[in-house]
């Protein structure tokens, strides 16, 4: 896949999580380009401090190789996300499947940073005598329910409701 086809499937991704934000009455900014690290800026209605939302998207983002491994799922990451971990940064991992075009919709996936820099520490570790190979940040099936849709909302939410009292 070509690099514009890339950058549009990401930018489908980065308006697909600011409409579901929307939709739960949150404030969502998309920031001009050429903000590093960050898609989104997201806010409570009710005022007080927002936080950083970066979105991942893929189109193949479901696995189920092995017979004997639990299914898993998978984005491209780079390792510099080990080195921005804090409270207040988000990932938004959005498998579109075959959406728009098929009849099933995105799951989205939010994960705090915490999580992600932790798994790409090991991902880094395990890949340390392959530099070349490709990076994903991933999560079996099972503990990405934890993260997905609603359920990783209200993670999300709880942060940043809990941003907005500590302001």
């Amino acid at each position: 896949m070509g690099r514009s086809a890339t950058n549009i499937i990401g930018v489908c991704g980065e308006h697909y999580v600011s409409a579901y934000l929307s939709g739960w009455g949150l404030i969502v900014a998309l920031p001009r380009g050429g903000n590093p690290g960050t898609d989104l800026f997201v806010a409570s209605a009710s005022g007080g401090p927002g936080i950083r939302i970066q979105v991942k998207t893929g189109t193949d983002s479901y696995h189920s190789i092995k017979k004997e491994a639990e299914p898993h799922y998978r984005w491209p990451t780079t390792y510099s996300v080990i080195d921005q971990s804090d409270k207040s940064l988000w990932f938004a991992y959005v498998w579109l499947r075959h959406w728009p075009k098929g009849e099933e919709q995105p799951e989205v996936f939010f994960v705090p940073a915490a999580f992600v820099a932790e798994r790409m520490r090991t991902v880094r570790e395990e890949k340390r005598d392959k530099p070349n190979a490709w990076t994903f940040f991933w999560m079996w099936r099972s503990e990405a329910e934890k993260y997905k849709g609603r359920q990783g909302l209200g993670i999300l939410l709880d942060t940043i409701n809990s941003e907005a009292q500590n302001a």
